[in-house]
Formats: structure tokens, C-alpha cells, sequence
């Protein structure tokens, strides 16, 4: 399996703070986001969002939410390679995208999102609510 680079996730409950501070550090342009039920804001460089901002009222500073990592196998073996790590793990499905996400936690809390497509849906763990302290 080869894995890409694909964004970093941050709460925040001033996804606009966020959003100028990535404009002016790094050039990032909001763009398209899937259809969540709950707020947020992806940060673009050219076609690629690198950050997600998720808003969450409960946070007084923005947090790093978690990493994400992309690769074109198959969403089931990646899942296999989870499950047999025996780390604790949710999958879900990107709305209107197809797009499964399967997430890990790994030791000393860091949350790590891998994304793949399947060829066959995956047993969803975790269904997106309007709950802001879902991973996305």
C-alpha cells in the first residue's frame, strides 16, 4: 500500500480565525466541503483541501483533530491492516463522496484518519450526526 499526505483536522470554535491564519501564513483558499451535518471549513492549496476546520463551541483554542492519509487500495484491506493491528478504529463514509474513512486511535491519543475507496461498502461504526465532535 503506498499513503499520500491528504490534510490535517483542527477544532475550532472560530473556524474564520482559522481560515484568515492559514490565508495569510500559507495562501490557503476555502473551498468545497462534502455535506456534513455539523459546521466546518476546508482550506485549499490549489485542488487539494490541506486542513479541515471543524467548529466546536467546546474548545477555547483551536486542536489538532487528527492527520489524514489517502491511498488508492482497496478501503477492505486497509480495514484487514486495522483490524489486525488491534487498535481501536471507526469507519465511516464521506456524505455524497463515497469515500470510506477508516479512523485509528494510536497509543497516546493522536487520531489518524485513512482514506481509501471500496469496492464493496464497509461495516459503518460511526454514522456523521449534527454533533460537532465528530472526526472530519
Amino acid at each position: 500500500m503506498t499513503w499520500h499526505f491528504d490534510h490535517l483536522a483542527f477544532n475550532s470554535n472560530d473556524s474564520a480565525a482559522l481560515q484568515q491564519l492559514f490565508g495569510n501564513l500559507l495562501g490557503l483558499q476555502p473551498g468545497p466541503r462534502p455535506p456534513f451535518p455539523f459546521a466546518g471549513r476546508w482550506l485549499y492549496q490549489g485542488g487539494q483541501a490541506l486542513v479541515h476546520v471543524i467548529e466546536r463551541s467546546d474548545v477555547s483554542a483551536p486542536v489538532l483533530s487528527h492527520i489524514a492519509l489517502r491511498t488508492d487500495s482497496d478501503a477492505s484491506h486497509v480495514l484487514q491492516c486495522v483490524q489486525a493491528s488491534g487498535l481501536p478504529h471507526q469507519i465511516a463514509q464521506v456524505p455524497d463522496d463515497g469515500l470510506w474513512q477508516i479512523f485509528v486511535q494510536l497509543p497516546g491519543g493522536l487520531l489518524l484518519e485513512l482514506d481509501a475507496p471500496a469496492s464493496q461498502p464497509l461495516p459503518s461504526t460511526y454514522h456523521y450526526q449534527s454533533n460537532a465532535g465528530a472526526p472530519a
